[in-house]
């Protein structure tokens, strides 16, 4: 309703501006009549008081009587007006209208039997008829205002008078909406057609509760049925520690959030050093204890923000989200080392393992999940190289 008054005015505006110009038009018409034989005669003095005639009217700045050569032959203005340069332009052979702010300029010929004699320039200052019609504009719209106001409170005393029945049915059906709860009930006010609507309507409410609650103790099976098999999916089945299905998708959202939050995150590439000699000579019930110990003992000394995850065979990954320093990193990776060199005894024999770790970090090294986890895994096979049982930090001149 606002925008259609709002281009109402507009229009209306243009239209009066334009009522305006023709009026002013038909003004010059005649002045530009009664000017002619002034102008052919060479009467300057009276075209000069011929001009201040129509200057006097209200709203009227400055008028101009040129020849053709474009000559000024008389002129009147306002003390306040001063003419610019672009008033002056050529003589015109028709009417012309120009619009500038709150001023309009007329240009309309002076002719003689169809002889071009000169021309009239007329400015127009039109902030008298603006703030008429501004008080025009604000009269209609406290009328508008007035009358909507008196509408609505009308309509609204006949709706409650006439469906505060229904307006109770529709707030009830809101609140069930909002709230879930199916085992409100509305009030029977009268015996009429509304009086059958609320019975209908709370018998459908009544059969809506039995259906959800049914269907409520389904999802609530459904649901510790899917929760348990996608525990299953992201658990290592041998250590309980997350899998690489759980890493990677906690390493996007990692990597996105560093990226954008100006924060440091760590992820550790762990393998184990002669797991394979455990294996070999221990067998391989000795093998899983000992990766259960090891997932232990690093669980024990982690964050419990931090996320252990074990790959697969003996390699784990270690991610750090949104470190303080890179310095408490890499002191985390010396302890780690520590805490599996102390001996792991499984069934009284002390397994002969020691652990390498690779250390990157996001977004320094990598801003993506496989990146980071390649820059671990490089940084591994450098603790690899420098002679095992150690932790190497991911350095790009030492992976070329």
């Amino acid at each position: 309703m606002l925008l259609v008054f709002t281009l109402t005015t507009i229009l209306l505006w243009f239209v009066v501006r334009d009522r305006q110009a023709e009026t002013a038009e038909i003004n010059l018409a005649q002045l530009a009549h009664n000017v002619v034989p002034m102008l052919v005669f060479n009467d300057a003095d009276t075209a000069t008081k011929e001009l201040s005639l129509v200057g006097n009217q209200k709203d009227v700045l400055f008028i101009s009587l040129r020849k053709t050569n474009g000559e000024v032959f008389s002129e009147y203005a306002e003390p306040s007006f001063i003419p610019s340069p672009e008033l002056y332009q050529q003589v015109v052979q028709q009417s012309q209208r120009v619009y500038e702010g709150v001023r309009m300029r007329l240009y309309y010929p002076v002719a003689i039997k169809g002889k071009t004699e000169g021309d009239l320039i007329m400015v127009l200052d039109l902030t008298g008829m603006l703030y008429w019609f501004l008080r025009l504009v604000l009269m209609l719209a406290l009328l508008l205002t007035v009358l909507f106001t008196v509408s609505a409170f009308m309509l609204s005393r006949v709706q409650r008078k006439a469906l505060t029945p229904l307006l109770s049915l529709s707030t009830l059906a809101q609140q069930v909406s909002k709230e879930h709860n199916f085992q409100l009930r509305a009030h029977v006010i009268r015996d009429d057609e509304i009086g059958i609507l609320t019975r209908s309507f709370n018998e459908l409410l009544k059969r809506v509760d039995i259906s959800q609650s049914e269907l409520r103790q389904q999802l609530e099976q459904e649901q510790l049925q899917g929760q348990q098999l996608k525990q299953m999916v992201r658990t290592d089945p041998l250590t309980k520690l997350p899998n690489r299905v759980a890493l990677n998708q906690k390493l996007k959202e990692i990597t996105i959030e560093s990226r954008y939050a100006n924060s440091i995150s760590c992820l550790m590439f762990i393998d184990l050093d002669n797991f394979k000699y455990v294996n070999d000579n221990f067998g391989h019930d000795a093998g899983d204890d000992t990766l259960i110990e090891v997932g232990q003992r690093i669980n024990a000394i982690i964050r419990s923000d931090d996320l252990l995850c074990r790959l697969g065979g003996d390699e784990f990954a270690l991610l750090l989200p949104h470190i303080d320093s890179t310095e408490n990193a890499e002191k985390l990776a010396a302890r780690i080392v520590s805490s599996i060199n102390r001996p792991i005894v499984i069934k009284d024999t002390i397994m002969p393992i020691g652990i390498s770790i690779g250390v990157a970090y996001t977004p320094t090294d990598a801003s993506s999940p496989m990146d980071l986890l390649n820059c671990a895994d490089d940084a591994m096979y450098a603790a690899k190289r420098a002679g095992k049982n150690n932790y190497q930090v991911y350095s790009k001149q030492a992976s070329a």
